[in-house]
């Protein structure tokens, strides 16, 4: 890819140079940040609750299943797959969600937290927890796909000079 070595970092100088595009880099970065603060909060919260070592988010998924209609095809994801696999269906959503809280905190392979992200909030959604706020989180981890957040501040840009084919840092 050659456009990824052409990418900037975000510098007090870019600020000067061209305060628009610093402007708008900056406001992704925010994005980026604020989400690794949510993803952060679920993780803490599933610990919290015993996701890894109970049967709470069993529970969890019960009590939704109960709220949906049977016909559904949420009812369906939870009642064949979430819920008989809750133990390991637990342990994916928390580990992904410590992945993409590290990822965009670091900006370490954040194409590819932004792809987690964007999974898990699809996962929650099929669950039957779909709300207007999954989509600006959607957007966001879009955002995080699409552009270079990691290369304009955090380690992709180092990573990806020392590692140019890796697909992980572009």
């Amino acid at each position: 890819m050659s456009g990824v070595a052409t990418v900037r970092p975000l510098t007090v100088a870019e600020f000067r140079a061209a305060p628009l595009r610093a402007l708008g880099v900056s406001v992704v970065l925010v994005l980026r940040y604020a989400m690794a603060l949510f993803f952060l909060g679920s993780f803490l919260n599933k610990i919290r609750t015993g996701w890894l070592w109970s049967d709470y988010s069993r529970q969890v998924f019960e009590g939704r299943l109960a709220e949906l209609d049977p016909a559904s095809f949420g009812a369906q994801f939870l009642s064949k797959f979430a819920i008989p696999f809750y133990v390991p269906v637990a342990w994916v959503f928390v580990t992904t969600a410590l992945f993409v809280t590290l990822s965009l905190a670091l900006g370490l392979a954040t194409r590819a937290g932004g792809i987690a992200a964007f999974w898990l909030m699809t996962m929650i959604a099929i669950g039957g927890y779909y709300d207007a706020s999954l989509l600006p989180l959607w957007l966001v981890a879009g955002l995080m796909v699409v552009l270079p957040t990691g290369h304009w501040f955090g380690l992709d840009r180092r990573l990806h000079a020392r590692h140019p084919d890796s697909p992980w840092f572009r």
